[in-house]
């Protein structure tokens, strides 16, 4: 049997060769983790291939996972596996004897290498998955924006044709009026603007802001913006959800607070309940002390509200009756 050259090369200089093979050996092993680390550990497989070749003499070697080879190099084809695991199997099947603690640790170092593996093409599934389920979701999205297009086109076309007509009469096109038919028309041209206003509303990429917090915030007695007044607020446990910007819903709370200001009130007793009927937040507000809001703060509410697609109720001179305010809920979680 021929003495291998390191084994020569050991006797002449009088230097064990463990020492030297075994810095070599971990040498090759670095190289092979820093490759895995950069280019995958298929990449980081194929070069431990190469390098048991080079340690090992031997003119073929594949990774086995389980019966499945995953890697493979050199000019034989490797046998295949004949028990279950990760292994490394070499050409010719049987290792030279001095090389068998060599090639636990390349077996047991590939076997590290095909467990990455294993976990790099489940991450690469799933983000293959992940990507078209992506691209679907986006292809949905497209086709509701084209359908929600429509749908505000085919809505709104009618409203401005009556609302044109509804402008001509107005204007005594078709003839005198009566008071009777002027309120009549007026409530007509009204109410096609309350509906444009609930049809923007629905079809319009507003966000949906919860409300609760913006009523902490502004009415709260301990924070720097409450009101000179004590307030009481009673709202519900769920979010307060409005289809509508956060700077929408602060100017009309803004407007809210001023017109209720001018009563002088001693306290207020803000209440929030959801009515399921109508599909809305219902808002009632009491006042202790004080007298009627001043007409031009509460027509600014009242303007502010309708722009929310709500209404509002106020106190007058003839009725004392509480302030009432109905705002639509927004459909999804917290929504009645």
């Amino acid at each position: 049997m021929p003495i291998p050259l390191r084994v020569q090369a050991g006797a002449w200089s009088g230097r064990g060769v463990d020492i030297a093979f075994d810095a070599e050996v971990g040498q090759a092993l670095a190289a092979v983790a820093e490759r895995a680390l950069r280019c995958g550990a298929l990449a980081g497989m194929e070069l431990l291939l190469r390098e048991t070749l080079r340690l090992t003499s031997a003119s073929g070697a594949a990774l086995f996972d389980g019966d499945t080879c995953v890697a493979r190099a050199g000019t034989h084809a490797a046998g295949f596996a004949s028990s279950p695991g990760r292994l490394l199997r070499l050409w010719p099947e049987q290792p030279r004897h001095q090389e068998g603690t060599l090639l636990e640790r390349l077996s047991h170092f590939g076997g590290a290498l095909l467990a990455a593996h294993a976990r790099e093409s489940s991450a690469q599934a799933r983000h293959s998955r992940l990507l078209a389920s992506q691209r679907a979701l986006e292809q949905d999205a497209a086709r509701w924006e084209v359908r929600r297009s429509l749908a505000a086109h085919d809505l709104r076309t009618p409203l401005m044709v009556v609302r044109g007509y509804l402008d001509m009469v107005l204007k005594g096109h078709a003839g005198p009026l009566g008071a009777t038919m002027q309120r009549y028309l007026d409530r007509m041209a009204r109410a096609t603007q309350d509906q444009r206003a609930v049809i923007d509303q629905r079809l319009s990429r507003c966000p949906t802001t919860d409300l609760a917090p913006l009523l902490n915030a502004r009415l709260n007695p301990h924070t720097r913006h409450a009101p000179r007044w004590e307030v009481t607020l009673a709202l519900p446990d769920r979010p307060i959800l409005m289809r509508a910007e956060s700077s929408q819903l602060e100017a009309w709370l803004g407007a809210l607070t001023r017109a209720l200001a001018t009563t002088r009130a001693s306290s207020v007793w803000f209440f929030a309940v959801a009515v399921d009927a109508r599909r809305c937040w219902q808002f009632d507000i009491q006042t202790q002390g004080g007298h009627v809001p001043a007409e031009r703060r509460v027509a600014v509410a009242r303007e502010h509200t309708r722009r929310l697609g709500g209404t509002l109720r106020a106190p007058t001179q003839d009725t004392q009756q509480s302030w009432v305010v109905q705002l639509p809920a927004e459909a999804g979680a917290g929504a009645p």
